[in-house]
Order: C-alpha cells, then structure tokens, then sequence
C-alpha cells in the first residue's frame, strides 16, 4: 500500500467514524429504522466498499458509537447483529 492509499484509507476510515451515528435513530439507537438512517447507511456502505473497508472494521465503529452513546449489551448485539447483515451485502 502505498503512502497516498494510506492516507486516502485513513481519511475513509475517519469519515466513516464521524457519520456511522446517523445511520442510527437519535432517540432510539435503532439502525436503519428510519428512512433517512438507512439512506445514509446505504451511503456508507458505497463508501466503504469502493475504499475496501472491511465488515470488521465497520462493525468496531458501530460499537464505539454505541458505546459511546451509553447503549447497553442486548441493545448493541441486536444492533450490531443489523449492521452485519447490512454491511455484508457488499463488504467482506
């Protein structure tokens, strides 16, 4: 890899790590249960495939921003668990 993929991938993986919160419903946490968050999900799932993100990477973001937003176990396995059949439609 070089230097400017390097970069290129970083600055992905950052946009990625500022926009994951609004693929989820801001009262709820719930992924892509509103119209608008599965638009954007949709948005960073294209994103992610045309940068070669991986499932794994996207799903650690997932659960930073569940985590820091105070969401509890069962709620983040669920979440997650939607995020993974999501994403898994175009990312390995």
């Amino acid at each position: 890899m070089t230097d400017q993929e390097k970069i290129i991938r970083h600055d992905t993986l950052e946009t990625l790590r500022q926009r994951i919160g609004g693929c989820f419903g801001t009262a709820d946490g719930i992924f892509a249960g509103h119209p608008c968050n599965e638009k954007r999900a949709k948005e960073l799932r294209k994103l992610a495939f045309d940068t070669k993100v991986t499932l794994a990477e996207i799903r650690e973001l997932a659960l930073a921003y569940l985590h820091n937003r105070g969401y509890l176990g069962n709620h983040i396995k669920e979440q997650i668990a939607d995020v993974t059949k999501f994403f898994a439609k175009k990312l390995s």
